[in-house]
């Protein structure tokens, strides 16, 4: 309804092999139940109550929300779920209007090598200050085809999104909630932005409900 281009979300997978949408990997933040994602049924996580009668979503249920209406940007939080992941993407049509991001470098390039179709983004965190860790980043992950990388907004610099694109790589800033920021990774030159706030993020880039 807000018009934004993509949705951001993370994953996990349970133990019986279903995808569910959650930030961390265990329970007790969202729930007040403590118990690891990795560890339960979807059953058992589907019994939990994620606040007045919430229940955590699969990706399946989002899905069927979304399709048709709203890109997928997806950050994989764990491991072993690669193929659950595009074997989902791949029923329901949504190679292309998808992009996968993760900091796990290792899982990315599995990735690319089981579906070398999907967009993939590489996650760079705050604490990632060196310019040249980031440019040997930036040169490994576009000499295996990804699509971008995706920078916490601290570290963002001209210089970073030039050397980007130079390799052929959107640059994606997460997490941005002020519009000053909005504006100065703007005048960068990125490529796209994650942020709390759809509503200032249209104001900033002057886009009409």
């Amino acid at each position: 309804e807000l018009k934004a281009d993509y949705v951001e979300f993370d994953i996990h997978i349970t133990k019986d092999g279903e995808i569910v949408i959650i930030h961390d990997s265990d329970t007790l933040s969202t729930t007040g139940v403590k118990g690891l994602i990795m560890d339960m049924t979807l059953n058992q996580i589907k019994n939990l109550n994620a606040g007045e009668g919430e229940k955590i979503p699969t990706l399946r249920e989002l899905i069927s929300i979304a399709r048709k209406k709203i890109g997928l940007q997806i950050e994989i939080k764990s491991k072993n779920l690669l193929d659950n992941l595009i074997h989902i993407l791949k029923n329901d049509n949504l190679l292309s209007t998808s992009i996968i991001s993760c900091f796990m470098l290792d899982e990315l390039l599995k990735l690319k090598l089981l579906e070398p179709s999907l967009k993939v983004g590489l996650l760079l965190p705050a604490e990632l200050v060196s310019l040249k860790i980031i440019k040997r980043k930036i040169v490994k992950v576009a000499e295996n085809n990804f699509y971008s990388i995706h920078p916490h907004y601290n570290i963002v610099t001209r210089e970073i999104v030039d050397f980007a694109h130079i390799n052929g790589l959107k640059v994606i800033a997460w997490t941005v909630n002020e519009g000053a920021m909005m504006k100065k990774l703007i005048e960068m030159g990125v490529d796209g932005i994650i942020t709390d706030d759809i509503i200032l993020a249209n104001e900033v880039f002057g886009r009409k409900i």
